[in-house]
C-alpha cells in the first residue's frame, strides 16, 4: 500500500488535476505520496486542509413517486401536472493526449 501525504485541497483560486487527468476535488482528498503530488505541494498548488465531517448518506426510499406540485392555475387548466425536478451530476469529460485527434 502506498503512503499518504495527508488530506490536501487546491490552493485558493487554483484548479489542480490529478495524475490521471481528473480534477482534484475542491473539498480535498487524501493525497498519495508521489513525486507528482509533492511537486504540486512545493509550488503551492496543493495545501493542507481539514478533513470534512463525515455525514451519513441520505437514505432513498425505493419505489417512491416524485412529488406532484399543484398550483391554483393548473388545477382546472387541462390537467397538466408538474413533477419535482432533481439535479443530476454532469459526467466528466474525457481528455485526449496531444497525439490523439
Amino acid at each position: 500500500m502506498q503512503d499518504m501525504l495527508g488530506f490536501l485541497k487546491p490552493a485558493e483560486g487554483c484548479t489542480v488535476d490529478q495524475e490521471d487527468g481528473r480534477p482534484w476535488p475542491a473539498v480535498g482528498m487524501d493525497a498519495p505520496n508521489t513525486l507528482f503530488v509533492r511537486r504540486r505541494i512545493a509550488c503551492g498548488d496543493l495545501v493542507e486542509a481539514e478533513r470534512p465531517v463525515a455525514v451519513s448518506p441520505i437514505m432513498e426510499t425505493e419505489g417512491e413517486q416524485p412529488a406532484v406540485v399543484v398550483t391554483p392555475e393548473s388545477e382546472g387548466a387541462g390537467g397538466e401536472q408538474l413533477t419535482e425536478v432533481t439535479e443530476t451530476e454532469t459526467p466528466p469529460r474525457s481528455r485526449r493526449t496531444k497525439g490523439d485527434k
